[in-house]
């Protein structure tokens, strides 16, 4: 079972990654696995459903996610906020951010998913419960879901992959991992191919994997 949570945690990686080739895209995928945001929570989202907020000196993002008369306040990470807010600037504060059918965000997840294992938005959702709760410590969702927002805001601070920059690439060991997985589970092994999945510069594919190699090499 760790060994599958392994694969799935490295497939999100792998659909975030590969999809900020898009920045819009980009801001649909990184809603998902942020905040678990499903079909009709996503198509609500608007603007002025975005927010901050200063908790002990620090800055916390989040945003209203409504279905039906439901509201869910749920955070979100920065780097996604800021996405949120760029493809949202010249919109009006009750339009909505994204007006794609389920098929269509089914269709813009598939594009992104690596060879051999097309998700769609269920099972994306489905892959990150089983990645968040298996970093729950025993709780559960609707534990976690249940809790005060700002003992939420630092639980899943903690606890998400996509708060701590770990779907992501810009620390070099974190985007090292990424390239290594890339050559050993998926075969690809040319920088340009990992570059053009990856939106990276190839000479910084080519640095991190010689460098790493070389500490590998003197570590041994």
């Amino acid at each position: 079972m760790r060994e599958n949570l392994v694969e799935l945690e490295e497939d999100l990686q792998y659909i975030n990654v590969a999809s900020s080739r898009n920045k819009k895209e980009h801001g649909l995928i990184r809603l998902i696995l942020s905040c678990m945001a499903d079909a009709e929570e996503i198509s609500n989202l608007t603007p002025r459903d975005l927010a901050e907020k200063k908790l002990e000196n620090a800055t916390f993002h989040y945003v209203y996610l409504r279905k039906g008369r439901e509201v869910r306040k749920s955070p979100v990470d920065e780097r996604t906020y800021c996405i949120l807010k760029e493809i949202s600037k010249s919109s009006g504060r009750k339009s909505r951010i994204f007006s794609y059918t389920e098929s269509e965000i089914d269709a813009i997840i598939q594009k992104y998913s690596p060879a051999g294992r097309r998700y769609n938005l269920k099972s994306l959702l489905r892959s990150v419960e089983a990645i968040i709760s298996d970093n729950l410590l025993g709780k559960s969702l609707r534990e976690m879901r249940s809790m005060e927002f700002d003992e939420l805001c630092k639980f899943i601070q903690e606890f998400h992959p996509m708060f701590s920059g770990m779907w992501d690439l810009d620390e070099d060991d974190v985007a090292f991992d990424y390239f290594q997985m890339l050559s050993e589970r998926h075969g690809i092994s040319s920088y340009s191919d990992m570059a053009e999945i990856s939106g990276e510069n190839e000479e910084r594919i080519r640095k991190l994997m010689k460098r790493k190699w070389f500490q590998n090499y003197l570590d041994s």
